[in-house]
């Protein structure tokens, strides 16, 4: 009888440790617009703005005449936010790991996710 409430316990600890392990942090990220939406609003099609459109990151803060850019990003994808100001965020880009500062209006929202799993969380 031990033998198998020690076994029971053996398990759910490794059922768990995966969620103890690959876990990050919940952290607020911003979520840029989509290929799609951009398309309409270019009046070209998906393919057009994959080929052709990246969303570029900025030394400084609009309000501060925004200086070198400093990387990019694809439509429709998300960063972590690591500062914010009235019309800016600063973010870590997924596609090139540069940090810089992008505008709230192409932003399309903000959102909470977890840094590891990148699946939604709740502060």
């Amino acid at each position: 009888m031990r033998r198998i409430v020690i076994f029971i316990g053996v398990l759910s600890l490794i059922a768990l440790t995966p969620k103890i392990i690959f876990s990050g942090e919940c952290k607020k990220h911003i979520e840029l617009f989509s290929a799609s939406e951009l398309a309409k609003e270019y009046g070209k099609n998906e393919m057009w703005v994959l080929n052709n459109v990246k969303i570029n990151l900025w030394e400084k803060q609009s309000s501060k005449g925004k200086g070198k850019k400093v990387g990019q990003m694809l439509p429709g994808s998300r960063a972590l936010i690591l500062e914010t100001s009235t019309d800016d965020y600063k973010v870590k880009s997924p596609l090139d790991k540069s940090v810089g500062w992008i505008n709230k209006i192409q932003v399309k929202k903000t959102l909470f996710q977890d840094t590891e799993t990148r699946k939604a969380c709740n502060p």
